[in-house]
């Protein structure tokens, strides 16, 4: 814990020092003739555009996208869902198609009888 108690004392005392510092040493002529030098540089000024232009892209293409789907009723219902294993038996043996068959039949009238209670 001293270790992470140092690091994070450390990491405030330089980024107060670095901002009085950068305060004392940079006076704000400097700063200004450094704003004007980037307004007045056209090829900043065209990446500027570049930029807002690509950003807005980016926006337009994100609002295109659909919604989320906020009905997951159907994601929810496993219960529904007919996982044939037919080939992990031989469908001809012993019966096997009457069985497979069967239980197609059963689920999918359980299916029709719960969509028309649902109506």
């Amino acid at each position: 814990m001293s270790k992470f108690t140092s690091f994070l004392l450390g990491v405030v005392a330089g980024a107060t020092a670095g901002f009085v510092a950068g305060s004392l040493l940079v006076d704000d002529e400097q700063l200004d003739g450094v704003k004007k030098k980037i307004q007045d540089n056209d090829k900043l000024q065209d990446l500027k555009k570049k930029y807002d232009n690509g950003t807005e892209i980016v926006k337009n293409q994100l609002a295109s996208f659909p919604k989320n789907v906020e009905d997951d009723s159907e994601l929810k219902d496993f219960d529904d869902i007919v996982i044939d294993d037919s080939k992990s038996e031989d469908i001809t043996a012993d019966g096997n198609a009457e069985k497979t068959a069967d239980d197609l039949n059963n689920a999918e009238d359980k299916a029709s009888s719960e969509n028309s209670n649902n109506e």
